[in-house]
């Protein structure tokens, strides 16, 4: 569908070449073109959000991410909808002249939108969703990756990286924002006051008194703090392989969902010390800067 659209874009400035010394009938062939490109667009951005609606549900959007997602999709149809009617109203009414500088401004909205519902397209036909157990990374009641874990650590995030990677080396010349969300979560294991770990992170939190809700809150918090920075990490070492790394913007966020149960319409049969509820989960999205603004808007460039 968008390598048609391409095609009709092309073939509406290939008419737009021709109407200046063609007739009434040319002209009006044009505007017809660009209605009919600018209905089928309207279409696939609607497409792109019903998907982006169906990958909020499977974990592979983060639910702010998707609702920013769509938003600025619909932005897009508004104008869509905006050039649409002043295409009727040229129809009727309008000049030669007047119908070919339609065209033209008609044909840069489209080739944008194209461009960019093609790279999000892309992107949804990537797995963007993982997850790992702690212990994969922590040892008990840790949140920092040990140097006896790292390499195991590395082995676990390597292909995430090399996926990214590769999204950009197949857009080079695109302007994006690197999303990467961690939440960690934990069982309901308690932590002690004389355990090793209950002095860092105390120091860590604004009360002196915290619940074990609130201290598991703030380990997994920490644990996914560990595994962005990380990603974050190996991806600079691999710059290099960036076609245009000045075109790269990130946002990176980390949450603790502490004791909250992950993704409970997968898993019905959670123990309250359950290892499967010892997780960081990991989603990653690479964007068109015009449709998550907000990343741009923020000084997170990799320098």
């Amino acid at each position: 569908m968008l390598r048609s659209l391409l095609i009709m874009v092309v073939t509406g400035l290939a008419l737009g070449m021709a109407v200046s010394c063609g007739p009434s009938k040319t002209v009006q062939s044009l505007t017809k073109t660009t209605q009919e490109t600018l209905e089928l667009v309207k279409k696939e951005a609607q497409r792109a959000i019903a998907l982006t609606v169906e990958k909020v549900k499977n974990y592979e959007v983060d639910p702010d991410i998707g609702k920013e997602i769509i938003k600025n999709l619909k932005e897009a149809e508004r104008k869509i909808d905006t050039q649409l009617a002043v295409a009727v109203q040229l129809e009727k009414t309008g000049t030669k002249e007047e119908i070919l500088q339609f065209a033209e401004r008609t044909n840069v909205i489209i080739q944008s939108a194209l461009t960019d519902l093609k790279s999000l397209n892309d992107l949804y036909d990537i797995s963007t969703f993982s997850s790992f157990e702690t212990a994969t990374f922590f040892p008990a009641g840790g949140y920092g990756i040990p140097p006896e874990k790292q390499d195991e650590a590395k082995k676990s995030i390597e292909p995430i990286v090399q996926r990214i990677i590769k999204f950009f080396g197949d857009h080079p010349r695109q302007r994006f924002v690197a999303v990467i969300v961690c939440y960690g979560f934990s069982d309901e294991t308690p932590i002690a006051k004389e355990s090793p770990l209950y002095s860092p992170l105390l120091a860590k939190m604004k009360t002196n008194n915290p619940t074990r809700q609130e201290l598991n809150v703030k380990l997994s918090e920490l644990r996914a703090k560990s595994i962005a920075n990380l990603l974050v990490d190996l991806i600079k070492i691999n710059e290099a392989l960036i076609p245009n790394p000045k075109l790269i913007n990130y946002d990176i966020k980390w949450m603790g969902k502490g004791e909250e149960l992950p993704y409970p319409d997968r898993v019905k049969d959670y123990k309250a010390d359950d290892k499967r509820r010892r997780m960081v989960s990991l989603i990653w999205n690479v964007l068109p800067g015009s449709l998550y603004a907000q990343g741009l808007s923020n000084d997170t460039a990799m320098n």
